[in-house]
């Protein structure tokens, strides 16, 4: 039996990195396909496999299901397309009903098992007869997913005041923690409109020299 590896393995270019247990023989930028709390998903290693005994691991990693297969990209491709089709088609349901919600993005699992629509609102939503339409018109599990301001800014992306893509969709896989204090030391004006991202949070670059001027 082949050695247990430890592959770390992305969704998204910018997203998080999750980690799971192969013995098969995988590089850098291959796709695998993994079972998820989500579901059956396909995503992509991101740095080269390392050896698991060097990690004290408190739990027990879920196993890399596959190698994906030409079918595998070709399903996901496709599930692309149907996801912006299905989240047209879930405005208009969400239209015929008093919810304070606006839809942002849409994803199936790669066996279109599930679909998972992310949205925001200020309030707690009541939705459970949304979900029952949903479910007839899909015919699959639905997920109703409330996103706050920083993740629907990660989805929908744009440009920064520095004229690059915003650091949440082309870098970050993680929110870190941004505080005012951060402006404060880097003896910044306190504009809030002009220390806020696209977001209108705090802007995440500002961590990035922070270390510097508290040392």
């Amino acid at each position: 039996m082949e050695e247990l590896k430890l592959a770390s393995v992305k969704f998204k270019s910018a997203g998080k990195v999750y980690y799971f247990s192969t013995d098969l023989e995988l590089e850098k930028g291959e796709r695998v396909v993994v079972e998820t709390v989500r579901g059956v998903e396909l995503g992509e290693i991101s740095q080269e496999l390392m050896s698991i005994e060097e990690f004290n691991l408190d739990t027990e990693l879920k196993p890399i299901s596959r190698r994906a297969t030409p079918k595998d990209i070709e399903d996901y491709e496709k599930n692309l397309i149907d996801a912006k089709e299905a989240l047209i088609t879930c405005r208009d349901i969400v239209s015929r009903y008093e919810v304070d919600m606006q839809l942002t993005n849409c994803e199936f699992t790669l066996d279109k098992a599930k679909v998972i629509f992310m949205y925001t609102s200020d309030e707690r939503v009541d939705f459970r007869e949304l979900l029952k339409e949903l479910a007839t018109v899909f015919r699959c599990r639905i997920e109703l997913r409330q996103i706050g301001p920083r993740d629907k800014a990660k989805v929908v992306g744009g440009i920064g005041t520095c004229g690059l893509p915003l650091c949440c969709t082309s870098l970050l896989g993680e929110f870190n923690g941004v505080s005012i204090n951060m402006a404060k030391n880097q003896m910044l004006a306190i504009n809030i409109e002009k220390i806020s991202g696209a977001c209108g949070r705090l802007m995440c670059c500002l961590k990035y020299e922070d270390e510097v001027y508290t040392i």
